[in-house]
């Protein structure tokens, strides 16, 4: 699947099945009420993400973005995996 980001265009892995409910539960532990956020297992959710979407090879897409872009590289992927689970509903 391609995700368009402010900092670029990334073909990423298709998440399957056991990957979303694995990414739910990590997603879960990050959010402690609400809106509070744990940012180290939020940390934790972005680079499953990444995981999923670029296997051994995310080097190889995101060295030449700062550590900042990348988290937003990544928040775009999840996105875009959440809504990808949504239109199927």
């Amino acid at each position: 699947m391609t995700v368009k980001t402010d900092h670029g265009q990334f073909e990423v892995s298709d998440i399957t099945f056991a990957q979303r409910r694995a990414m739910h539960r990590i997603e879960i532990g990050a959010v402690q009420g609400s809106e509070d956020v744990d940012p180290v297992k939020f940390y934790e959710l972005l680079e499953h993400v990444r995981e999923i979407a670029f296997g051994d090879d995310a080097e190889k897409h995101l060295s030449k973005l700062n550590d900042n872009e990348i988290d937003a590289v990544l928040i775009a992927i999840y996105n875009a995996y959440r809504e990808g689970v949504s239109k199927k509903k």
